[in-house]
């Protein structure tokens, strides 16, 4: 079965960032879910390269994504960040989930994706 693209009189595309996002973490480095992490709490001002500095203090940064809303260019106030071991990601989980960055009191936790 097919899913359904239409609703009402428009076309509904699937989310091209999660597609994206798929594409960027399908490197066998991002494969280990353990070395994935979820950023959540973001300030919408939060870009890419300030999200990369603030984790890379505790490790090689593979790959980093603020996800933004596909239509407006802003950011949802999450991303994801990919470490190149998983004991550089605990080290991050352990040090950053509860800190400042930006002005807002981030969360950080594995990613289940």
């Amino acid at each position: 079965m097919t899913p359904n693209w239409r609703v009402g009189s428009g076309t509904l595309l699937r989310n091209a960032a999660a597609i994206r996002l798929a594409k960027l973490f399908s490197s066998s480095s991002a494969r280990s879910s353990s070395s994935k992490l979820f950023v959540g709490g973001l300030s919408y001002d939060t870009n890419e390269t300030a999200l990369k500095d603030a984790f890379s203090r505790y490790g090689h940064v593979t790959a980093v994504k603020v996800i933004c809303h596909p239509t407006t260019g802003r950011s949802k106030g999450f991303g994801f960040v990919v470490f190149s071991s998983q004991d550089d990601a605990a080290a991050a989980v352990h040090k950053m989930n509860g800190e400042v960055l930006d002005g807002r009191n981030i969360r950080v936790h594995y990613s289940n994706c």
